[in-house]
């Protein structure tokens, strides 16, 4: 090694001496000349150009080719990690041995790494602006600039990823506009599993096209395409290499920007402006990981990232300020073999393959019934959108970076596992018996669930005020997700209230049930009876035929009556103890009398309830008092719920 590199400064410091200076403007450089700062190169087509530059407002420089209409956009740097600092001297030469070297005053800045040795080497800047050193005789390549891609893709340059070969050939960003030493950024095939193509910050992922689907990478559009169609090299379901067909009429480029953003140009037909045809990350939810663990987003959704069916954010006040890196956990655990099953989630984007299992030739029912064998299967799919009935793709743990793709084919979906409670609660929209309001609309209406909107909070969540229009306000009960109400108890509520309207109570105008989302929608009263009635009851609790306000407010009117008994189911008539009975609910009545300084402390409704033999004091009026005016009739379907016949009225509260 020692001696080569005295054999390539000797014979820099003899090129130094003896190459004579050329003309500019061929675009072939001979082993006996030279090319000096202010010189250059030029390919035949008038494309590409080569020589000394100093990038942005950098005083440096390095040797590179751009384009000659736009010489702003440098597409290959020879010595960028070598910068010149002094340019007074430096030359490009060819070694007559064949090698590529850049010099100033018998020393070396930069050479090629050349693959042979050629008696009459030729330098050679091409219509692919591929700079080719070769043999003059044979015209067969002994070094090319495609082989060591700096940020620039180009048609004819090979993306590469052979470990048999020991070879891999990726795109690696400037640093900065003045300084195109290497960045933090690479963009790379990656073959884990299925092949694709990502773009790391560090160890760190940015951006993945998603994974081979069998016809194209599935998380980005299709191809080939008008503007892209490449050529996809496979050894053993390994992507070697991928590249794209020069064509002499079509000037494009992809170049990795120093933000590591994709971006694609083609040149138009004036040849002297770019115009910006995609990038990558498209849009956010191109974004790695967007929505953290068990998150999947959906960029035409107001908020765009929504936990799996089944999961819930981990951390729900940053989920509530759109902080997603938190991800969804579990609500419930799997039971594992006893009663899962799967959720088919439609059209997306496969999770990253992190912890995975792949089998070609199994079918998709076969890989159903391995994944609920495996405790540990978090979901399945079929990984080749080519071949519906063979394939079978298995994740273990987390399932992170899945975006719904409208377009993307039909038979790109994927399985995940879910307990059997959790299918069963899938809730069909048509059965219900209220309007439900798109998400978008109730997030207008509250200023995204703006804080300031805020009236009133419990266990089950936040309550916002909202405008759904100049004249019509609103009261948002919005579910938390950590709040222990299930979509059952969620069902129940939203089928229940209907049935239980009345004129004088706050009305119930519909839900919004869109992913994770749950929320009931009522009308808002700008009185007392709206705040201190229906919010600390009707709106903060989890709403059912025995905990409504008129249970409470019959219960006191039957106690007023001595009838009592008859809030009793009868299927207990048999077995009760009526002094038990009578005094669970004269204590119940005791803790919801309208003022709180008549209500018992916990202590003492504690030993009441225990204490045989117990004097409890007389209930007073509760704080919802409903008047009847007619005899309660026993309703035939549901024997301890009471109805009444004629109007019913509640004490107005505005009176206090």
């Amino acid at each position: 090694m020692a001696h080569f590199q005295f054999t390539i400064i000797l014979c820099s410091l003899v090129l130094s001496i003896t190459f004579p200076k050329f003309s500019v403007g061929v675009d072939t450089l001979f082993a006996n000349q030279t090319l000096v700062v202010g010189q250059t190169l030029i390919s035949q087509s008038q494309t590409f150009e080569l020589g000394f530059f100093s990038p942005g407002k950098s005083k440096n420089k390095f040797l590179g080719i751009w384009y000659k209409s736009t010489p702003g956009v440098c597409v290959w740097v020879a010595n960028r990690n070598d910068p010149i600092i002094d340019s007074q001297g430096v030359f490009l030469a060819v070694a007559g041995n064949g090698t590529l070297v850049i010099s100033r005053g018998g020393s070396i800045i930069w050479s090629a790494d050349s693959s042979g040795v050629a008696s009459n080497p030729i330098l050679q800047l091409l219509d692919t602006g591929n700079l080719v050193l070769l043999e003059d005789s044979s015209q067969s390549y002994i070094w090319q600039s495609f082989d060591y891609p700096t940020d620039t893709w180009l048609p004819g340059m090979k993306m590469v990823d052979d470990i048999d070969a020991g070879l891999e050939k990726y795109l690696t960003s400037w640093k900065n506009p003045d300084d195109p030493s290497p960045g933090d950024y690479v963009f790379k095939i990656e073959n884990q599993g299925l092949p694709e193509m990502v773009t790391f910050r560090g160890k760190t992922k940015r951006f993945r096209t998603g994974k081979w689907n069998g016809l194209f990478l599935c998380g980005v559009p299709r191809f080939p395409n008008p503007v892209f169609k490449p050529e996809l090299v496979f050894e053993k379901d390994r992507l070697i290499s991928i590249y794209e067909l020069y064509d002499s009429s079509f000037i494009v480029r992809l170049t990795l920007r120093t933000s590591g953003v994709l971006e694609r140009y083609t040149m138009n037909g004036r040849r002297d402006k770019w115009n910006s045809v995609y990038a990558n990350p498209h849009d956010p939810c191109d974004e790695y990981g967007q929505c953290g663990n068990n998150g999947i987003c959906r960029i035409d959704k107001p908020v765009r990232c929504e936990c799996f069916k089944g999961f819930a954010p981990k951390f729900q006040k940053e989920w509530d300020f759109q902080d997603w890196s938190g991800g969804c956990t579990r609500i419930r655990p799997l039971n594992c073999q006893s009663g899962d099953g799967f959720l088919e989630v439609k059209q997306v984007k496969h999770p990253d393959m992190l912890k995975f299992w792949l089998n070609t030739s199994m079918t998709l029912e076969e890989c159903r019934d391995e994944c609920l064998r495996n405790c540990s299967c978090t979901a399945y799919a079929n990984p080749y959108i080519t071949n519906v009935d063979r394939g079978c793709l298995m994740w273990f743990g987390d399932l992170i970076d899945t975006r719904e793709l409208s377009g993307a084919d039909s038979k790109q979906n994927i399985y995940i596992c879910l307990p059997a409670s959790e299918l069963a609660q899938e809730m069909n929209k048509r059965d219900l018996e209220l309007p439900v309001f798109k998400l978008e609309t109730i997030m207008a209406a509250t200023n995204n669930f703006s804080r300031e909107n805020i009236v009133g909070e419990g266990g089950f969540g936040p309550v916002y005020k909202g405008n759904l229009s100049a004249e019509e306000e609103i009261a948002v009960k919005r579910l938390s997700r950590t709040s222990g109400q299930g979509l059952e108890e969620f069902k129940n509520e939203v089928i229940l209230i209907p049935k239980l309207q009345h004129r004088n109570l706050v009305r119930l105008l519909g839900c919004c049930i869109e992913g994770e989302e749950r929320m009931l929608i009522y009308e808002y009263l700008q009185n007392k009876s709206l705040d201190h009635f229906v919010f600390e009851y009707t709106i903060d609790g989890k709403f059912s035929v025995k905990s409504d306000i008129f249970s409470l407010g019959v219960a006191w009117l039957l106690w007023k009556e001595n009838k009592i008994l008859e809030l009793m189911d009868e299927c207990f008539k048999d077995t009760f103890v009526e002094s038990q009975v009578k005094r669970c609910i004269q204590v119940g009545l005791l803790c919801v009398q309208k003022f709180a300084e008549d209500r018992p402390d916990m202590s003492s409704v504690i030993f009441r309830l225990g204490t045989d033999g117990a004097i409890l004091p007389e209930p007073k009026e509760p704080g919802f008092f409903i008047e009847r005016s007619s005899s309660p009739v026993r309703n035939c379907t549901s024997p301890s719920i009471m109805s009444y016949k004629e109007t019913m009225t509640i004490t107005d509260l505005e009176a206090r």
